[in-house]
């Protein structure tokens, strides 16, 4: 009997039907066109039960694929040109929200960061599965603490004392509380704020202005049988800097995770301090 494709590797998952499988489907950024999903509707009929299966990661899946027609299915994928998910022991499609495309509350570019990953990361081989999520603000939508790796857009609020009337709007409606009128002076309480921009937006006087703004970093979160919340590691780290950073965090997984450990199961062990060194110590030596 001749040995069975990786399936996993292409986006193929058996189902416990024998000799069927799941085509996964992945899209950047959760966007899809018209006549994109109208080709993945052809490839369900063509392929599969004529049923399309939305994910929870913003993919898509056709079930009831016949073992036999992998090979026809994957290369009818291909020539689509449509983007097949991957699966195993390697990073996975990207999970993003609109950010400032269309968010109101967006701070950052989720959709180019996240074609960035995809283009660049999605496929790789790593000791285990490794997923990414891209949220742009604090509300955090996409869930970037329950990632292996995780980037929420964060902008952090700078007062203009000069322009300050010291009204009180933002100190009410600051969503970490983190803002208060000290001695007739607005003061910011950095380590508990959020860097969400909602004071910056609804100061009447236009006395917060925006200073640093870029990515908080999560690493070492995951969902599952056994949760854990992320650790953050970084902050504001601009959109330039992302790709050598997460360079920087896959090179010390890679180096001390054994095979199928997730890199929470590393921080564990080695604790996140000690992580987000080795991570500086890497990124600052490739610079």
């Amino acid at each position: 009997m001749s040995k069975k494709p990786d399936f996993k590797k292409y986006g193929f998952i058996p189902q416990r039907q024998p000799g069927l499988l799941l085509m996964r489907l992945r899209n950047r950024a959760g966007n899809i066109t018209a006549a994109d999903l109208c080709k993945v509707a052809e490839l369900a009929e063509r392929f599969g039960t004529g049923k399309v299966h939305v994910t929870i990661r913003q993919g898509m899946e056709i079930p009831g694929v016949k073992e036999e027609q992998f090979e026809e299915a994957r290369q009818a994928v291909l020539a689509a040109g449509l983007l097949p998910a991957v699966c195993g022991l390697r990073i996975r499609p990207v999970v993003a929200c609109p950010g400032t495309n269309t968010c109101p509350y967006g701070l950052v570019n989720t959709e180019a960061l996240a074609a960035r990953l995809d283009a660049e990361f999605v496929g790789r081989d790593l000791p285990a599965k490794t997923k990414f999520a891209v949220s742009g603000c604090a509300n955090a939508c996409t869930k970037p603490q329950a990632h292996d790796i995780g980037f929420r857009g964060a902008a952090e609020p700078v007062v203009d004392h000069e322009l300050c009337v010291k009204c009180g709007a933002c100190v009410k409606r600051c969503p970490a509380q983190a803002m208060a009128i000290d001695n007739e002076t607005l003061a910011i309480d950095y380590d508990q704020c959020l860097a969400c921009g909602v004071c910056v937006r609804l100061c009447p006087k236009q006395a917060l202005k925006t200073g640093r703004v870029g990515y908080h970093i999560f690493a070492g979160g995951k969902g599952g049988r056994y949760p854990n919340d992320a650790a953050l590691i970084a902050t504001f780290v601009a959109e330039e800097e992302v790709i050598p950073y997460l360079e920087a965090i896959l090179a010390v997984y890679q180096e001390l995770a054994d095979k199928g450990q997730r890199l929470s199961m590393v921080m564990a062990r080695h604790g996140a301090a000690a992580i987000a060194a080795q991570v500086e110590k890497v990124a600052a030596a490739a610079e």
